[in-house]
């Protein structure tokens, strides 16, 4: 996966509206500031990042360790950085890019305003580098408030495919079976493949009488809306940890779904 450089910053508050006395909600506020991220990306001609819950709660499960654990880093005390995050957390929607913009806010009475998180974003160049990414199609934003501290996280994705059925609890390679997805990316989708990576990256499958493919297979998609596709997924290879992956012009990205078959 390519990884977008992802910076953090401090910023000191004092003097903006407490979120408690205007009613506003952390989901209130965090959704105020993909709106104000959004503005920012139209004044350039960029296509709004669409609000993702997934996302969302990656960002917060990292904005509410950093005040539990009481650190300020990309990197968690568990030494996982926000693609780390992504596959352990949220592995059903595949990307082939994520970032993240950290922010940490003090204020004594609690007083934070999603203008002033937003600008000071804007202000920092790396920060509005991830901002004004034209690859990133999806954004999460998560806030984690207390005793007078504010952590705020923006994790970006370019996202591929997210699964839109559930996985049965346990997998045979005496059966075959079908997934559902929905395409979140912006590219025609007649180009998307995909393909079943194989535990054993050694073994062929037979493409045609002259053809082989070493340590996958690829697997035909069906469309059933234009963003909703279906797949049949057999286990051919054997027992062990397979990938379904997707990707373009008869390649895949690296990330995949990971798919176990005892």
């Amino acid at each position: 996966m390519n990884r977008k450089l992802i910076l953090s910053i401090v910023i000191m508050l004092f003097a903006f509206a407490l979120m408690a006395q205007n009613g506003v909600s952390i989901k209130s506020f965090e959704l105020q500031v993909l709106q104000l991220t959004n503005m920012e990306r139209a004044k350039y001609g960029l296509k709004e990042l669409k609000h993702d819950e997934g996302l969302a709660d990656l960002a917060r499960r990292h904005s509410q360790n950093m005040h539990k654990h009481n650190f300020f880093a990309h990197k968690d005390i568990w030494g996982d950085e926000v693609g780390d995050r992504k596959r352990k957390y949220y592995p059903e929607m595949l990307v082939s890019s994520v970032g993240e913009n950290l922010g940490k806010f003090t204020n004594s009475c609690n007083a934070f305003k999603p203008e002033e998180l937003v600008r000071g974003w804007m202000n920092s160049p790396g920060h509005r580098e991830q901002i004004m990414d034209s690859e990133y199609t999806h954004l999460g934003v998560g806030i984690s408030v207390k005793n007078g501290v504010m952590y705020a996280t923006q994790n970006f994705a370019a996202a591929l495919v997210k699964l839109y059925s559930p996985l049965p609890e346990r997998l045979s390679t005496k059966d075959t079976y079908t997934l559902r997805f929905e395409y979140l990316c912006d590219l025609d989708k007649d180009f998307l493949g995909a393909t079943l990576v194989y535990p054993n990256p050694k073994t062929k499958y037979r493409l045609s009488e002259t053809e082989e493919m070493l340590g996958g297979q690829p697997l035909s998609i069906k469309w059933i809306t234009d963003q909703i596709l279906e797949l049949r997924v057999p286990f051919h290879a054997g027992r062990g940890n397979y990938k379904l992956c997707f990707g373009y012009a008869g390649g895949y990205f690296q990330e995949g779904i990971p798919l176990k078959v005892k």
